[in-house]
C-alpha cells in the first residue's frame, strides 16, 4: 500500500563535526537546532554549564538578544529578558529530552538569580527535577555598587583621597579595577549611606539534577536502557561518605569546619579530600588560543565528579554548551564518549587545545 503521507521537505541532518577523535565528536552550531538532530534515545547523560541568562560581562552568548536569535520561531516581542531565557531553556531542553535515553540524567549549572527559569524550562520540556547540588566557592567577586561614592558622583563632587588601581594587563574578564581606598564621603547624603552596596558576594552556584521520565519501573528502565540511577559508589568521597548535594571548595570547607567547632589545621583535607573541589580554575585550567579565553570555566575535578555520578561507566555524555571544553576534557579523560556542541567559533580552538594536549 502506498504511503498516504504527502512528501515534505527533506529532513535536516547534522553537519559534519569540526573535530573528532576516538573519544570526542564536536559540532559547531546552535544547540537549540542541533540537539533536535541527534539520534533519538542515544545519549546516556547530559552534563553542561549552559549560559545563565545574566548578560555576564556583556557576553552575547548570555544575552536575551542571543537567545532570541536561537528561537526565531517563537514570538518573544512582548517577553521580558527572564521570560525569553526560560523559553530558550525550554527549547534546548526539548531537544535534549529527545536525544537522551529514558531515565537519563541531566546535571546543569544555573545562576543564583535565574536558575528557577532553567528549572521551569526543563520541566516545560518534560524532565523531572530530581535534586539540586549547591556548589559553594570562595572566589566569586562582588558585583556591587558603592552607594556612598555613587551619591557623591550624583551630586557632582569627587573624592580627592579615593585611590583606584587599574591592572596593566587584561585578565580573563579584561582590565580590572581595584579600589585601594574608598575615600572620605564629601556630601551629607554620601556620609549617611557609607558602607552600603547593592549586591552580596557570589559564593553559591546551583547544579540542577533532572531526569528524563522512566520507561516503566526504575529496575526495568535500568535493565533495558542502562541508565536511570546515580553512581553512588563511584561518586563517594574519599572516606567512603555518601555523595551529598553540597560541594565545597577548600575555603568553604575550612569555614564550615570552624563553624562546627571541629577545625584543626588540615582537618578538612584529611576528612574530605575529594569533597573539597578546587577553587575556580587557575590559569592551567583556562586554555587560551589566538588571544581568546573563556570567562566562566568550571573546575575539572567538579565536572569529572558530576559525570561519574550521572553517567554509566563508559557511556555517552552530551555537552551542548561546550565553551572552553571543561566537561569534554573531564568526561573524555575519565573514559566516556562525548558529544559536544559549541556555537561560538572563537571557542572551538580552546576545545581542540584541551584534547590535543
Amino acid at each position: 500500500m502506498p504511503d498516504p503521507t504527502p512528501p515534505g521537505p527533506r529532513a535536516a541532518i547534522l553537519p559534519a563535526p569540526v573535530f573528532t577523535d576516538p573519544r570526542v565528536t564536536l559540532f559547531h552550531g546552535d544547540a537549540v537546532e542541533l540537539l533536535r538532530l541527534l539520534p533519538g534515545a542515544s545519549v546516556d547523560a547530559l552534563v553542561s554549564d549552559p549560559p545563565y541568562g545574566l548578560s555576564f560581562n556583556g557576553q552575547a552568548w548570555d544575552d536575551a538578544a542571543g537567545f532570541r536569535e536561537s528561537i526565531p520561531h517563537v514570538d518573544t516581542t512582548a517577553m521580558s529578558a527572564p521570560e525569553v531565557f526560560e523559553v530558550w531553556c525550554t527549547e534546548w531542553a526539548a531537544g535534549a529530552l529527545r536525544a537522551l535515553k529514558p531515565g537519563a540524567h541531566v546535571a546543569a549549572f544555573g545562576g543564583a538569580r535565574t536558575w528557577h527559569r532553567m528549572v521551569r524550562g526543563l520541566e516545560n520540556a518534560g524532565f523531572e527535577i530530581r535534586d539540586q547540588i549547591a556548589w559553594l566557592h570562595t572566589t566569586g567577586m562582588p558585583k556591587s555598587m558603592d552607594l556612598s561614592h555613587a551619591i557623591d558622583k550624583h551630586h557632582g563632587v569627587q573624592r580627592t583621597d579615593r585611590i583606584v588601581q587599574t591592572s596593566e594587563h587584561d585578565g580573563v574578564l579584561g582590565a580590572t579595577r581595584t579600589v585601594l581606598s574608598k575615600g572620605t564621603p564629601v556630601t551629607e547624603d554620601a556620609a549617611r549611606w557609607e558602607g552600603w552596596g547593592t549586591a552580596l558576594r557570589p559564593a553559591f552556584e546551583p547544579i540542577i539534577i533532572a531526569r528524563k521520565p522512566l520507561a516503566g519501573s526504575i529496575v526495568g528502565n535500568v535493565l533495558s536502557h542502562g541508565v536511570g540511577g546515580l553512581n553512588i559508589d563511584g561518586g563517594r568521597f574519599a572516606d567512603d561518605r555518601w555523595p551529598t548535594n553540597v560541594a565545597l571548595d577548600p575555603g568553604q570547607a575550612d569555614a564550615l569546619d570552624m563553624l562546627t567547632g571541629t577545625w584543626q589545621e588540615g582537618s578538612m583535607s584529611r576528612r574530605f579530600p575529594i569533597f573539597r573541589f578546587e577553587h575556580k580554575p587557575a590559569a592551567r585550567e583556562r586554555p587560551r588560543a589566538y588571544g581568546v579565553s573563556h570567562t566562566t570555566v568550571k573546575p575539572l575535578a567538579l565536572m569529572r565528579w558530576l559525570v561519574t555520578l550521572v553517567a554509566p561507566v563508559g557511556g555517552v555524555v552530551l555537552e551542548p554548551f561546550a565553551g572552553s571544553g571543561t566537561t569534554v576534557e573531564a568526561a573524555a579523560g575519565a573514559g566516556y564518549q562525548v558529544i559536544a556542541i559549541e556555537k561560538n567559533a572563537d571557542y572551538l580552538p580552546l576545545i581542540r587545545s584541551r584534547m590535543e594536549q
